[in-house]
């Protein structure tokens, strides 16, 4: 009776995944048409320095995104207990440390991906407007894209250190943002 048992429950268990994976895909496909239209249409229409300043936000938060990642697939509950006073954000981040893997698949992966394709979009755009004003070449898509690829790469390797040295600061600072923002998670503690 238990095998029987136990195979309903690997059963389900792969059957939830698969539903995740089908569902991030989606998710990601979505996000990343919406991205694009965005990019297409803000980079199309903006100069240079908008270009820059969008790039550089999207640099920035596909760093930060991959640190929250690896800070919650590294972290430990025993990590958090430190931040247990705080009952909101310790709830939050909890959750956060038990659905670790879909937590760091969101951050990482999707956003940092939609990042990805924002950052492509505005150094393209920035090559383009280079072009246009007759200061652009080929080596300046070749420039402009190693500079790109070199900023996001270090950065998360930087930061990565720190997220894996500090995780539990990283996930509660992550619990703390989404405090605010989510009204999902009510102070009373679950036993």
């Amino acid at each position: 009776m238990s095998g029987k048992k136990q195979d309903k429950k690997r059963k389900k268990k792969h059957n939830i995944a698969e539903i995740w994976v089908l569902k991030i895909t989606l998710f990601t496909f979505i996000g990343a048409v919406i991205c694009s239209c965005i990019s297409q249409i803000t980079t199309s229409k903006s100069d240079i320095i908008i270009s820059i300043m969008l790039l550089s936000f999207m640099i920035l938060i596909s760093i930060i995104f991959d640190g929250i990642g690896l800070s919650v697939a590294s972290c430990s509950e025993a990590e958090l207990e430190k931040y247990s006073r705080f009952k909101k954000q310790y709830d939050i981040a909890r959750y956060l440390l038990k659905n670790a893997e879909k937590v760091n698949n969101i951050c990482a992966d999707v956003i940092g991906d939609m990042c990805g394709i924002l950052s492509g979009a505005c150094g393209a755009s920035i090559v383009v407007e280079l072009s246009l004003s007759g200061s652009g070449s080929h080596w300046a898509t070749i420039i402009i894209s190693s500079i790109i690829a070199a900023v996001t790469v270090g950065g998360k390797a930087s930061l990565k250190k720190a997220a894996v040295k500090n995780s539990a600061e990283f996930v509660f600072m992550s619990a703390r943002m989404i405090g605010i923002f989510s009204s999902k998670f009510n102070t009373k503690r679950k036993k």
